[in-house]
């Protein structure tokens, strides 16, 4: 039997070198599997930031008016008790029933723009009976006054121009038109005053839809002083309507007329006589249509919604040698002949065609 020292004597040079190429190769494959299981882990993702769209809300208040027609007695201002109610609204507009300097007197004109109504219809049947000049010179006064106007005109130029308001971050466009007019317009005055036409104007009116939040068309039309509007209105307001119309305000010459939506746009038919000296009480009443406007902006996403439509009623009380008043005709109706049977009358048929049109409130 070998002894110990002779065997590692002629062996041990051999394991250690066995044991060095052992330990070698070991370490050598650690860290290739390191690197294999680095090169086949899949790259996680790069870290994205993510914003949330700011949310944006502009509001604006809507309130609508009937006609006015002027008298020629001076007296104290007719709107006085309107006066406070129009200024709580971004944009309230009326129709003015007549002629500056030819019909009526530019005191009642101021007297109008006073009250704070801020856009002015000037388009009715019988604005061209006088002819140009009598257009132009009422033009005159409107283009001094500070009020959005639309209707009349002095040009072409005037008549294609699309004009875009802003208030509380909402656009508005404001368009009035007759349906008719009593005297035609010579064919080289066609830009005097806003004709409804059947194919021209929806078109107007949905270019104005494309460029604006909302769109407000005020229209004078023929309703046969009937509660409710005949097939030629409703054929209108379907159109207007169609071409992106958001508010429609109408005029039935001595009419008050029902509320409705046509889908998303609010029409109210007819909203009578804001003013008038007119002998009969049912001439003297009319209507006050309200709406409220939301915009919400979210991204690249917008939406329009009109919301809590109301109405309520007013009427022109006379005074002895000075202009009438007009009033809330709840209020007067105690005072007035036949006043409680009107107002009850007269509110069913604002709601004959929508019973959720809101009656009273606007104060």
């Amino acid at each position: 039997m070998s002894k110990p020292s002779n065997f590692w004597d002629r062996h041990g040079k051999f394991l250690i070198a066995l044991a060095l190429i052992l330990g070698a190769t070991s370490f050598t494959m650690t860290i290739l599997s390191r690197v294999l299981e680095q090169d086949t882990r899949p790259e996680e993702p790069e870290r994205e930031e993510y914003w949330l769209d700011h949310e944006e809300t502009n509001v604006v208040n809507i309130l609508a008016a009937g006609a006015v027609m002027p008298c020629e007695e001076d007296g104290d201002s007719p709107f006085t008790e309107l006066g406070v109610l129009v200024d709580n609204y971004d944009f309230s507009a009326v129709t003015y029933h007549s002629l500056v300097g030819t019909d009526s007197k530019s005191s009642f004109a101021d007297e109008v723009c006073g009250a704070s109504f801020n856009m002015v219809g000037l388009a009715y049947p019988e604005v061209h009976d006088s002819g140009k000049e009598a257009i132009d010179s009422s033009m005159n006064y409107w283009n001094r006054s500070s009020v959005w106007i639309s209707g009349t005109n002095s040009s072409t130029d005037e008549k294609n121009q699309l004009r875009i308001f802003e208030q509380n971050g909402v656009s508005v466009v404001y368009l009035s038109y007759t349906d008719r007019l009593n005297e035609p317009l010579p064919e080289n005055e066609s830009y005097l005053v806003n004709v409804y036409n059947d194919e021209k104007t929806p078109l107007f009116v949905n270019k104005a839809a494309e460029q604006a939040d909302l769109v407000i068309v005020s229209i004078a039309w023929d309703g046969g002083q009937g509660a409710l509007p005949n097939d030629r209105q409703r054929q209108v307001a379907e159109a207007l309507a169609g071409a992106g119309a958001s508010i429609i305000i109408g005029y039935a010459e001595n009419a008050v007329q029902p509320a409705c939506w046509i889908d998303d746009t609010l029409v109210f038919y007819s909203l009578g006589n804001l003013y008038s000296e007119a002998e009969a009480v049912t001439d003297r009443i009319g209507a006050l249509g309200a709406v409220t406007v939301t915009e919400t902006i979210y991204g690249d996403r917008h939406r329009v919604e009109l919301t809590n439509p109301k109405m309520d009623l007013v009427v022109s009380v006379p005074e002895e040698d000075a202009y009438a008043k007009v009033q809330f005709l709840s209020r007067v109706r105690q005072n007035l002949e036949t006043g409680s049977e009107l107002y009850t009358g007269y509110t069913e048929t604002l709601q004959r065609m929508d019973d959720s049109i809101r009656i009273g409130g606007l104060r």
